[in-house]
């Protein structure tokens, strides 16, 4: 015990309680552990405000805040925005004894679960498991705040190598940095040793299963995670459904893509769930789900930290599109105030409120309401607000315009299969599905050519007009992940060619990686060229002491 009393000392630690009487005894109880530095909480909001301007060793948090917000959505909001550094325990405090199967069943879990009355015993002891674990983990958990999946590899490989009992943890961290380094053979040679170790461990079984996914081997990761979902440890795996939904809609099969997020919606019933099921419901042309799952977020998310003022607008467009179209208006009216200070909810609030106005002949008030919204409509995206103000477009006879929006949604981001379905529903609410073909046509012509000339002119060896091209071709489509992707990979190859190091260049790449990172977050074939851009510079840093010998 007073070997560990010195690192006890050095936490700082938030208590998140309602209560002042716990505040007290939970502050009394880690003074007798030399804890000193240590604020309190009182809600949600308050927490996270405090969590900004302090770095804590320690969040001690009650489960029920009589708030609107829980601890356990404290803790998913804090998993889901990254607010927990890599230093930061987080410990649940609940008179509940039924809580344990709820964080259980969760996808953020609570490092650690303290059941009432507390004692200082309960605390020490997991105070003291949990510390020497981040102790003998901690230079891979700071490598992994500073987003470096090579360090945290190398790091993993030095615990392995000690061989204590933070192994597996070790080789945990390792697998899931080398999937972020699109190192999948790396990866599944991994989870298999692994698995050989322990067979049946759920979460190698799912890096098996994404390292799988991540290499195009669509079949393998469904059949794996299939296994996982259909065991009795792991039915519950919701993480599970996801890359079975990622694989289906990578086949094309966006339908039964979205009755596995149901599923994991119907296993853990959560904001973030009903938002995946929701969305790809919307897409899906599943109206009556979509509105059934947005009416529950709005409802049970209401004034609490998990609520996105997204999920509203969704409701009343579904409500629009099911004909509840008073409602949704009133839905709208009633939402706008609350978020005046938010630009973009009410462009979009004012683009599905045009649609209503339409339906219900207020031809005048849409007319009204759609010239507000091209005025504040910079320019088109591949995302709902452009696809809701085309469709009031479209919907008010406006075609030429609608149409034009619609195009534009897609140039933004023509590869993005998801924009494609937004747009293809608008067209056919409007009766105009047969459309769809010109759309596509008259988004993607000029930007696939632009593509292509760029292409053409590195073939030709004509390196420096092909980037300039790619550069010209980008400046018309700045948020398009193809053209990004394109100028990642020729800007690479230019570097490979002239074989010599150049800082300009390289950080040209780096940009538009970090744009396509923002874009598409997580994706296989950005972290694919990530490691092309990774193995460009490691194959010229090699070359350069030679070449400059020559």
């Amino acid at each position: 015990m007073t070997s560990f009393k010195p690192k006890f000392a050095d936490l700082t630690v938030l208590i998140v309680d309602d209560m002042a009487t716990q505040q007290t005894t939970l502050r009394g109880q880690l003074t007798t552990l030399n804890i000193s530095r240590i604020d309190c909480a009182t809600t949600a909001e308050e927490a996270l405000r405090m969590m900004k301007t302090r770095n804590y060793g320690l969040v001690m948090c009650d489960y029920n805040l009589n708030q609107k917000s829980d601890g356990q959505q404290i803790l998913e909001f804090l998993r889901e925005k990254n607010g927990l550094g890599a230093q930061t325990l987080f410990f649940m405090v609940t008179a509940a004894a039924s809580y344990a199967s709820v964080a259980e069943d969760s996808e953020y879990k609570p490092d650690a679960n303290l059941l009432k009355p507390v004692t200082v015993g309960d605390i020490e002891e997991r105070l003291r498991t949990q510390i020497e674990k981040r102790i003998a983990l901690m230079p891979a958990y700071e490598a992994l705040g500073k987003h470096d999946h090579a360090g945290v590899v190398a790091a993993c490989d030095k615990l392995v190598q000690a061989g204590d009992r933070f192994t597996l943890g070790a080789l945990q961290l390792k697998g899931s940095s080398l999937l972020a380094l699109a190192r999948h053979e790396d990866a599944s040679a991994l989870y298999a040793q692994v698995l050989k170790l322990r067979p049946g461990l759920i979460w190698a079984q799912l890096g098996l299963a994404k390292a799988q996914k991540a290499a195009g081997n669509l079949e393998e990761a469904k059949a794996l995670v299939n296994n996982i979902i259909h065991s009795k440890e792991g039915e519950k795996t919701v993480e599970a459904y996801d890359v079975l939904a990622a694989c289906l809609e990578a086949e094309g099969d966006s339908q039964a893509a979205l009755w596995a997020l149901r599923d994991s919606a119907t296993v853990l019933p959560s904001p973030r769930r009903h938002r995946m099921v929701g969305e790809s419901a919307y897409r899906n042309e599943d109206i009556e789900m979509a509105k059934d799952c947005y009416a529950k977020l709005v409802k049970g998310t209401k004034g609490s930290i998990t609520a996105q003022s997204q999920d509203t607008l969704m409701l009343a467009q579904a409500k629009i599109d099911s004909g509840e179209t008073t409602d949704a208006i009133a839905i709208l009216d009633a939402a706008i105030p609350n978020n005046r200070h938010d630009p973009q909810f009410a462009n979009v609030a004012i683009a599905i409120k045009a649609q209503g106005q339409i339906k219900l002949g207020d031809k005048a008030g849409a007319e009204a309401s759609i010239e507000r919204a091209r005025q504040n409509m910079r320019r088109p995206k591949a995302d709902f607000s452009t696809v809701a103000l085309a469709k009031a477009e479209l919907m008010a006879g406006h075609e030429e315009e609608g149409l034009k929006l619609l195009s534009g949604a897609v140039s933004a981001d023509h590869e993005n299969p998801r924009v494609k379905q937004l747009i293809g529903k608008a067209l056919k609410d409007t009766g105009r599905e047969h459309l769809m073909q010109q759309v596509v046509d008259s988004a993607v012509g000029g930007l696939t050519a632009k593509v292509a000339d760029a292409r053409a002119l590195f073939r030709d060896s004509k390196i420096d007009e092909a980037l300039r091209a790619i550069e010209t071709a980008l400046k018309e489509y700045p948020e398009n992940t193809g053209v990004l992707l394109q100028a990642a990979q020729l800007n690479c190859m230019a570097l490979r060619l002239k074989k010599q190091l150049n800082a300009t260049m390289s950080e040209r790449v780096r940009s538009y990686l970090t744009r396509l990172d923002n874009l598409l977050p997580n994706n296989d074939r950005v972290a694919q060229m990530h490691r092309y851009y990774r193995d460009t510079m490691t194959l010229l840093k090699s070359a350069a002491p030679a070449s400059q010998a020559a």
